[in-house]
């Protein structure tokens, strides 16, 4: 955003910044008329999305007469909160996008129509037309970067809390639980099962905890150091581990690898390793 007026263009901002504040409600209703984008299915969140269409107007009439670092940050904050509609109701960025051009047409004839009225030479309408579009362009890219921003935070966090439901630590009472590994384990999967052994063991109240391997097709250094890990922070609040589901090939990887679990009893099947506990627990 510029903002380099020269000393005659500046008075004419002010009259079509007037002009746009004085439309706001009109030019907002406009999209309802012409029923542009239906949204008829959004609820309450139909009532928020109009309301911000009204502070888009507002800021277009507001920002093209203030500095352009002011201009910036309030286009941020209504962009930030914009996209965050687009985003919670999975409508896709082009939509949101469309509706920021749609009132740069509509202001752009506001801004014609005072040029025609005002004789304006060609150098000065281009020059308003011109810091305009920057405004829009600025909203454009608020939008658009807060609009990844958000779909990219989302994206994340369901792909945490997938990771979580992927390890869960499953009770089976008297102080015994399983957690079930499955599928291929990556540095974050493996941060998530140390997070949630930890974590469950002590909102479980577990004394031992079975780490089943049963569904884990390969095992490389970083899950065997991670598993490692594990069953050392789960001995230090007093959770005994025990790995069941160690398959001849994987027994082979680890020992390729070098992997050593000294002194962590280990079964090759989930039922020996429970049978193992009840038979401690009858002695």
């Amino acid at each position: 955003m510029s903002k380099v007026l020269s000393k005659e263009t500046r008075p004419y901002f002010k009259t079509i910044s007037g002009l746009i504040l004085n439309q706001k409600e009109t030019l907002a209703k406009t999209i309802l008329d012409e029923e542009r984008f239906d949204y008829s299915h959004l609820g309450n969140n139909r009532s928020r999305l109009e309301h911000l269409r009204m502070k888009l107007i507002h800021l277009y009439g507001e920002t093209v007469s203030l500095p352009p670092a002011v201009s910036v940050e309030r286009l941020k904050e209504w962009g930030a909160e914009y996209a965050d509609i687009f985003v919670s109701l999975n409508i896709p960025l082009d939509r949101a996008i469309e509706e920021v051009h749609f009132y740069r047409t509509k202001i752009g004839i506001i801004i014609k129509e005072e040029a025609k009225m005002q004789k304006l030479d060609l150098d000065t309408f281009y020059e308003l037309i011109s810091e305009f579009d920057s405004v829009v362009d600025t909203a454009v890219l608020m939008v658009s970067t807060s609009y990844m921003e958000k779909h990219a935070s989302n994206l994340e966090t369901a792909g945490h809390e997938i990771d979580e439901l992927s390890v869960p630590v499953v009770p089976l009472g008297d102080g015994v639980g399983i957690l079930p590994m499955i599928g291929d384990i990556d540095t974050n999967r493996a941060q998530v099962l140390m997070e949630n052994a930890l974590r469950s063991s002590v909102d479980l109240k577990l004394d031992h905890l079975i780490l089943d391997l049963s569904g884990v097709p390969i095992i490389d250094t970083m899950v065997a150091q991670k598993i490692h890990q594990v069953i050392q922070a789960l001995e230090l609040i007093g959770v005994k581990t025990k790995i069941s589901g160690l398959r001849p090939e994987l027994a082979l990887t680890m020992t390729a690898l070098g992997v050593e679990f000294n002194g962590v009893t280990t079964f090759s099947s989930l039922h020996l390793a429970l049978q193992y506990l009840g038979f401690k627990r009858e002695m």
